[in-house]
């Protein structure tokens, strides 16, 4: 009997898988799934494009899992890895990195934050949170660290309406503002946290462009990379909190850097993992920006894209370098002996800027033009330096102490044996040079015709001075007799008097 009664209830197990297998794969095919994995799995974009690779003579750069990914150098902004860098990409999380900087810049760390009912309340479910209460508050140190550490979202929210004067909105447009000043042209905000819209986005070059300002603040750095989030009970804040970095390059994480100097991570469904890390080495500071890969991916692609660019490249300094341009010559000089006095340039090469230089290329390889727009106070122009179309740097020529603006030009360099120092070259702006001596003689001209005018009016009318003080005189004597027969017509009496006489 119980054998029987098992035999037909595996019968009736098998008949009801055969039914329900069918109509779980029905109901899957029904939904879109998005698969992410780790590595080079499905979802992965190693087989695409990348753009760096292209340029003739560049250094051949690692296979990337990420969409969109970038490899930037720091000081210059210079780009020395680019896959899909212009793209459409949601940020997530990595938001936070902009919603720190902003809140660091404008607060004092002291400061005490409140936490309201829309800082808790708006939090979407299953978004992370440390479960702070309404009414609550935490001091802006706090919640910075529980943002980068643990990706806090009621944290963001609060320091936003502590920044924006109780507005969001007005925190967010700060955001945009900010962005925008950083260069990123396709990139908008629409929340501090990173929650999913279609209007909050932003690319991999542009999150590179406010990575660079971030990586700046040693403090948000090293709150992005702590292990562990702790923060203890206060009499605003009632509770013990210990959350860890889900991070995995922080120290001691599976994928620890040692060159490392901070990292964001960033997940939804609809942006993928995303990673935006900062390392430096050997005084060369380095950020990558991974959208849209896989979990363990993107900490794997980080770190193929440091090797890379560390391995690869080069800081020089571009005054030390740079033999087109001899400024020392210069048309403006000043000083107090020789012809023009001990001279000395009005113009010389800023020693403070860099420029990235391929291993695979040497100084003179570069390609550089002048440029006379967005200058600075200080600056005359700029020497931008780029090598098969990638900008990598530029320096700008400085004014001297007691100088006028001069315009230089650029001219091809001869090349020069490397055992003869090369030619050197110093140009004039031609148009404004020509307009100016136009105004000159111009004003010269019309001085010269006025007096020449006046020679010949001399001449013509040789006595026109005593001419016009005889008539001067009349005039002036004539208008005192009419006042004085006006005066004797208003006084009868005495008009009487002169008749009898």
């Amino acid at each position: 009997m119980r054998t029987g009664t098992r035999k037909k209830s595996r019968k009736n197990i098998i008949k009801g898988r055969v039914f329900t297998l069918p109509l779980v794969l029905l109901i899957l095919m029904t939904f879109p799934m998005r698969v992410q994995g780790t590595g080079a799995e499905a979802g992965s974009y190693e087989g695409e494009t990348v753009e760096t690779n292209e340029i003739e003579n560049w250094p051949k750069g690692p296979a990337t899992s990420g969409r969109c990914v970038i490899l930037m150098e720091n000081s210059t902004g210079a780009v020395l890895y680019a896959k899909n860098i212009h793209e459409k990409a949601y940020p997530a999380a990595m938001t936070a990195v902009m919603t720190s900087m902003l809140a660091a810049e404008m607060c004092d760390l002291d400061d005490m934050v409140d936490f309201t009912a829309s800082s808790v309340y708006d939090v979407p479910p299953g978004v992370v949170n440390i479960a702070i209460g309404v009414g609550e508050s935490m001091s802006v140190a706090e919640c910075l660290q529980a943002v980068l550490i643990r990706g806090a979202a009621e944290c963001s929210f609060a320091l936003a309406e502590h920044v924006g004067g109780g507005s969001r909105d007005a925190f967010v447009a700060m955001m945009n503002s900010r962005a925008a000043a950083l260069g990123c042209r396709e990139t908008n905000f629409t929340n501090p946290v990173g929650l999913h819209s279609e209007d909050h986005y932003t690319t991999a070059y542009d999150m590179a462009l406010i990575g660079r300002d971030f990586f700046e603040n040693e403090l948000l750095c090293k709150y992005s990379l702590q292990k562990t989030l702790h923060l203890f009970p206060t009499q605003t804040q009632g509770d013990e909190i210990l959350e860890h970095n889900s991070s995995k390059m922080t120290p001691g994480g599976a994928y620890e850097y040692e060159y490392l100097i901070g990292a964001r991570t960033g997940y939804t469904d609809e942006a993928g993992y995303c990673l935006i890390a900062g390392a430096e080495k050997d005084g060369i500071r380095l950020v990558a920006v991974i959208m849209d890969a896989g979990s363990d991916s993107r900490y794997e692609d980080a770190i193929s894209l440091f090797n890379y660019g560390f391995s690869n490249f080069d800081l020089v300094s571009a005054s030390e370098n740079e033999k087109s341009y001899d400024l020392s010559l210069g048309v403006g000089s000043y000083g107090s002996t020789d012809i023009m006095g001990d001279s000395h340039s009005m113009l010389s090469l800023d020693k403070t800027d860099r420029v990235v230089l391929p291993l695979t290329a040497s100084f003179p390889d570069l390609d550089s033009r002048i440029t006379y727009e967005n200058v600075s106070a200080g600056e005359a122009a700029r020497i931008i330096y780029s090598y098969g179309g990638n900008y990598l740097g530029k320096c700008s020529i400085l004014l001297g102490e007691a100088s006028e603006t001069y315009d230089f030009g650029i001219r091809e360099e001869e090349p020069a044996p490397e055992e003869t120092k090369g030619r050197t070259f110093v140009f004039i702006n031609i148009v404004r040079v020509a307009l100016v001596s136009l105004a000159i003689a111009g004003g010269i001209i019309l001085l010269y015709w006025i007096r020449q005018w006046y020679k010949k009016y001399r001449k013509v009318h040789p006595n026109w001075r005593k001419q016009y003080r005889k008539e001067r005189r009349r005039t002036v004597f004539s208008g005192w007799k009419i006042r004085k027969k006006n005066e004797t017509k208003k006084r009868p009496g005495l008009q009487g008097k002169d008749r009898r006489k």
